[in-house]
């Protein structure tokens, strides 16, 4: 059932909203070990269940996703719950004011389950990198979630939460979505406010959604999206998605990747996409192979404008203002050092430590500047094939989800999988990841729309689920 099916039974009676939460703090609570939530209250969440059962009784107006549960990933600040980002040097963080997200999803009547689990700061890419320990994933708990949104993923995949709520800055909504078998929505930059949300690498980040299926997703971007004064990218009008009854793949032009062999796919993967493909012919789409010449460069080029911009963006994080602050100092120099070498862990450590390398002025920032360079034919490249195709069809991820602890050393590992969802966040579109098979690890695949046409890539998405 969507999200709105479940709002209506909610609103008949058909469904009584306490019996139903009360199930859900019992579930959240028997899959502790999955090690998803950093921060959950039963008091909180049934302090808002009965608010929102008096205004159904009361019959007062209800909000557009009425009783919907949403999980929240720990670097989008919520107030009275921690935001530890799965960092450290934030452990006892409380923040002062909701993020703009948390406020438009209160004012339509939905219902915060807590704080989910994150690699730390967002860097990582399989839910393994958090000072709080590795989320599982719920379909093989031997296995990595994916990351860094690894506990939004868990928690949807875990029938936990209804909806959730991440950050994709290369891919991090979509990767763990495809490892824990549920959608994972990247929407156009700018498109939903990041006011509220810690920045890992700015011109990149935008906050995702992820759910069991596609149609839940257009309510929860209708209510969360849109012109937000506090964040200078959104964009200037209200948000509102619509589900095209009349939509067709019929005739459709789909790009897809040329030589898909040589991207070091995992079997099971390329096999599953290749059954995408023909299930879209099937459906009447066109599809046609394209050769993208720099796409290949993409996690190299990531690891060069995400470093750097993480270096600039973890700065502030010092012992000064808030967070974490060592006991060991004897200068001010002393205090920002041993501060920041406690409280991050090794993964940030080595991104701020290449970032500021990429930045140094000794070299000419020559690194980053080449890397700015490549973005940008790589964004032009995948721009041009949409100027041609309606949407571009790759696999989310290269890989299926590895044993945890089996890759916990590769440190350019975080990095493998995502060849194809970077591309995305360098050129500001959105994608969604959908897998073959719900709650089955599988092979996933990923639809790219142009810029704003967020709309008709949903209506893609839902006819293409319809049709597995």
């Amino acid at each position: 059932m969507d999200i709105l099916s479940i709002r209506e039974d909610f609103i008949s009676g058909k469904v009584d909203l306490i019996s139903f939460y009360t199930d859900v703090i019992k579930r959240i609570e028997d899959k502790k070990d999955l090690n998803i939530f950093l921060d959950f209250s039963k008091e909180k969440i049934m302090e808002r269940v009965e608010f929102l059962n008096n205004k159904l009784k009361n019959k007062e107006k209800l909000g557009s996703l009425f009783g919907v549960s949403v999980s929240v990933k720990d670097n989008i600040l919520v107030k009275g719950y921690k935001n530890t980002c799965g960092s450290k040097i934030l452990e006892n963080y409380y923040p002062i004011f909701n993020a703009t997200i948390i406020d438009r999803l209160l004012e339509e009547d939905a219902v915060i389950l807590g704080k989910v689990n994150m690699d730390e700061f967002a860097m990582g890419g399989s839910g393994e990198t958090s000072y709080f320990g590795a989320t599982k994933n719920p379909l093989d708990e031997s296995l990595i979630p994916g990351g860094s949104s690894s506990g939004s993923a868990s928690s949807v995949s875990a029938d936990l939460a209804m909806i959730s709520l991440g950050s994709d800055t290369g891919g991090s909504v979509r990767n763990p979505a495809s490892f824990c078998a549920c959608v994972g929505y990247k929407p156009t930059y700018g498109m939903i406010s990041r006011y509220g949300v810690v920045s890992m690498a700015s011109s990149l980040d935008q906050v995702g959604i992820l759910s069991n299926d596609v149609k839940s997703i257009l309510p929860v971007l209708n209510a969360i999206g849109g012109f937000d004064k506090m964040d200078v990218v959104t964009m200037r009008d209200a948000v509102d998605i619509k589900e095209d009854s009349d939509f067709s793949l019929k005739g459709i032009k789909i790009a897809t990747v040329s030589n898909i062999e040589s991207y070091e796919i995992d079997d099971i993967v390329l096999n599953d996409y290749k059954k995408a493909i023909e299930n879209l012919k099937n459906q009447g789409a066109i599809i046609e192979e394209v050769d993208f010449k720099y796409i290949k460069h993409s996690t190299n080029v990531y690891n060069v404008i995400m470093s750097s911009e993480v270096s600039s963006n973890m700065s502030r994080f010092d012992g000064i203002r808030y967070g974490y602050r060592t006991e060991n100092y004897d200068s001010t120099r002393e205090l920002f050092t041993n501060t920041r070498s406690e409280g991050f862990g090794e993964e940030v450590q080595r991104r701020i430590a290449m970032g500021t390398f990429y930045l140094a002025s000794s070299n000419n920032q020559a690194l980053y500047k080449k890397g700015l360079e490549v973005r940008d034919l790589i964004s032009k490249e995948v721009n041009k094939v949409l100027s041609e195709y309606d949407f571009i069809l790759t696999p989310t991820t290269t890989c299926l989800p590895s044993k945890i602890g089996a890759e916990k050393d590769n440190a350019l590992k975080s990095y493998a999988g995502d060849t194809f969802n970077v591309p995305v966040n360098f050129a500001g579109l959105p994608a969604i990841s959908i897998p073959l098979n719900l709650k089955k690890i599988c092979g996933s695949v990923q639809f790219i729309g142009k810029r704003f046409d967020d709309e008709r890539l949903l209506n893609l998405a839902m006819n293409f689920e319809r049709g597995l």
